[in-house]
């Protein structure tokens, strides 16, 4: 199985993106495409490329998973009347557009499948 940290900086090479975090947002960014992903909080100092790329998949596969903003709002416990959160839910959806478009959509849904599979091991082991 291939290990999804090895998996992005192939990614990040290959694809030659520039990764990097601005506030609470993951930037991905390649020539005149850039995909921004709000990840609702910021990153630590020495947060690789590839860290914050797991950051950015962490929120697009919830977001994939969420029915609609109701849904999506309910999985956080935030309030669907609060505007700035919509903005956030448009934002992200966006944001997914924006990386389909850099790396391309069955590319970014094996990667979200990556993240799955390695939560689903991790959550498995005994502790």
């Amino acid at each position: 199985m291939t290990n999804l940290h090895e998996e992005l900086s192939r990614l990040i090479t290959k694809q030659g993106l520039d990764v990097f975090a601005d506030g609470e947002a993951t930037i991905i960014h390649r020539a005149a495409t850039k995909a921004v992903i709000p990840t609702g909080g910021t990153p630590p100092d020495d947060a690789t490329p590839e860290h914050l790329l797991v950051r950015a998949l962490i929120v697009i596969t919830t977001y994939e998973d969420s029915e609609d903003f109701l849904d999506w709002c309910d999985e956080f416990g935030y309030s669907a009347s609060d505007p700035a959160h919509l903005s956030d839910f448009k934002s992200i959806g966006e944001g997914i557009a924006n990386f389909q478009a850099l790396i391309g959509e069955e590319r970014l849904s094996e990667l979200g499948m990556l993240l799955r599979i390695g939560q689903a091991i991790s959550l498995a082991r005994p502790r």
